[in-house]
């Protein structure tokens, strides 16, 4: 019998929110549910366990029921986020590793299919969505490691890259934009974007059909 890959999910919550006036993105409401839902909820129905990634208090996540990483490394971004959901999945024995920022609610429904096989992120057009990544587990939390491992205050932007990371892997960038009439990675940066993605919530919800 072939061997079925474990695929698990991570979502990373654990953004400051600058741009958004340092909001808890997890909890913006998109159609009257929030982030975090939206995400989750497509995760779901792909992976076969999820874990949050945040810092503060987790208890706000306790309505989801599911187990909340705190970052073991600071001042390098998401990655920090990554590298304690990989050892998460590595010691509950995943395979790969489906990494999605909470304020991407739309993502597909056919999202870990089309990444797979690990590794691999996603585009859509000329954009780039490093953090809608497929991680090979136990291979990206060795090469991470040893990457956040080496980061000095000389080479820090560069060692703190996601695509660093992706490059290392020999990551595949894999591109939406013929599946899709809109990016269904798009964030919530701002609060222009948040109001954009409100109204994709609003025609999603009108049309009978939650994201794409």
């Amino acid at each position: 019998m072939p061997h079925m890959l474990k695929i698990a999910g991570l979502v990373l919550a654990g953004g400051q929110g600058r741009r958004m006036h340092y909001a808890d993105k997890a909890f913006m409401e998109i159609d009257h549910k929030p982030c975090i839902e939206w995400v989750t909820t497509r995760l779901e129905q792909q992976c076969a366990s999820i874990a949050i990634s945040a810092n503060g208090n987790a208890q706000r996540f306790d309505a989801w029921n599911y187990p909340v990483l705190a970052d073991t490394y600071f001042d390098v971004g998401p990655l920090a986020g990554l590298l304690s959901g990989l050892e998460w999945a590595e010691a509950a024995g995943f395979d790969a590793l489906l990494s999605v920022p909470v304020d991407t609610p739309f993502i597909p429904h056919d999202l870990v299919g089309t990444l797979l096989p690990a590794p691999s992120y996603a585009v859509y057009a000329e954009q780039r969505h490093s953090l809608v990544a497929l991680w090979p587990v136990s291979q990206a939390r060795a090469l991470l490691t040893a990457q956040l491992a080496s980061v000095t205050e000389q080479n820090r932007k560069q060692t703190t890259r996601v695509c660093t990371l992706a490059n290392a892997l020999n990551a595949r960038a894999m591109d939406f934009s013929h599946l899709y009439p809109f990016d269904p990675f798009v964030n919530i940066n701002t609060p222009e974007d948040l109001h954009e993605v409100r109204t994709l919530g609003q025609a999603q919800a009108g049309s009978g059909s939650r994201g794409t």
